[in-house]
């Protein structure tokens, strides 16, 4: 699991400790070991969301450009004849679509999860940089999370029919980390849930509410109406600026319907992660100060995670080893209003 990772790292010592306590009774498999995947690189999109002009009249250049398909360049803010220049997986200009995003960096990692391997969506970026429209977005305009859920449940219907070698299922759960609390959307009033770490690193949520869908009704009956009991705020950026990191998982479980009966199962995270945020820009005080030192931390030791997996170090700084064997994708959202407190790093540092 990808997000929230100043939580696992504060409850991991607990579940450590216990594992380390029961080390005899529990180990993991050699076998299973053997056939892990070796550690996939997190992949980093970048999309740049439309520049909207509230100063009349300016006739400023615009501060970004998008060089190719995977590279773009930035004005230097302190140095305005000097250009910094940046080299990702994908860059998505302002005129690029849902569809484009969708079909170009997430889409293809769909066909994983049948092979049993995990996958994570990252949106990141500041406040009012457009993450919770790429991922979620609008009925004319359906994001990451509909059109994945849409594309997912296709493919288990065409994969899981009589005849086929397996059958399959899909379920789903849905959580917020708001200030470091774990929250089922889907379930509001179960309260401050615990992060547990089994013996062989699968990390769970015990008492997590898990919804089966068979169908996009089912997704739209379900989840759209969780998506409400998000915790969102106004500040100076944004009227509805999202406080939480919200996780939605969608777990496809595969079971053999012939001898020797082997089951396996894929895990897709759609995370919409709370924007980082510069008070000075967006005014926070009191509770809203509170949530923003909780935002801002969460997401400095997720960027060490990251750091961390590109570099092939050999210690992860949370102790989640599942997300080592995730394919992930970071969607790094941009605005050309709040580049000055985005920092940027190229893709392959």
């Amino acid at each position: 699991m990808a997000t929230g990772v100043s939580t696992l790292q504060r409850r991991h010592e607990m579940a450590a400790a216990r594992a380390t306590s029961g080390a005899g009774r529990c180990r993991p498999s050699k076998i299973g070991a053997s056939r892990r995947p070796p550690p996939a690189r997190v992949r980093v999109a970048v999309r740049l969301r439309p520049f909207v002009d509230t100063t009349a009249g300016t006739s400023d250049p615009p501060c970004v450009r998008g060089m190719d398909s995977c590279s773009l360049e930035i004005a230097n803010w302190r140095n305005h004849q000097e250009t910094l220049k940046y080299q990702f997986d994908a860059f998505y200009g302002e005129r690029s679509t849902q569809q484009d995003i969708y079909t170009g960096s997430v889409q293809p990692t769909l066909r994983h999860l049948l092979e049993g391997q995990n996958a994570s969506v990252l949106a990141y970026g500041p406040t009012g940089a457009g993450k919770t429209h790429t991922m979620l977005g609008s009925p004319e305009q359906p994001g990451v999370i509909p059109r994945a859920l849409k594309d997912l449940l296709q493919l288990t219907r065409e994969e899981g029919t009589e005849g086929r070698p397996w059958a399959l299922s899909v379920t789903t759960s849905y959580l917020e980390i708001y200030q470091e609390k774990v929250l089922d959307l889907l379930d509001p009033a179960s309260g401050d849930l615990v992060i547990r770490e089994d013996c062989r690193g699968n990390i769970l949520i015990p008492g997590l509410t898990q919804k089966p869908i068979t169908s996009f009704a089912d997704f739209e009956r379900h989840l759209l109406a969780a998506s409400r009991n998000r915790t969102v705020g106004a500040t100076r950026l944004s009227q509805r600026s999202s406080r939480s990191h919200a996780v939605l998982l969608v777990k496809v479980d595969q079971r053999e319907r012939l001898t020797p009966f082997r089951q396996r199962e894929g895990k897709l995270y759609l995370i919409d992660l709370a924007g980082s945020e510069d008070n000075r820009r967006t005014g926070n005080k009191g509770l809203r100060l509170k949530e923003s030192g909780a935002i801002n931390t969460s997401l400095f030791v997720l960027g060490k995670v990251v750091d961390a997996l590109n570099q092939g170090l050999p210690r992860v700084p949370y102790r989640d080893s599942s997300l080592a064997y995730c394919r992930t994708l970071w969607v790094a959202q941009l605005t050309a209003s709040l580049l000055p407190t985005l920092p940027l790093r190229d893709a392959s540092t």
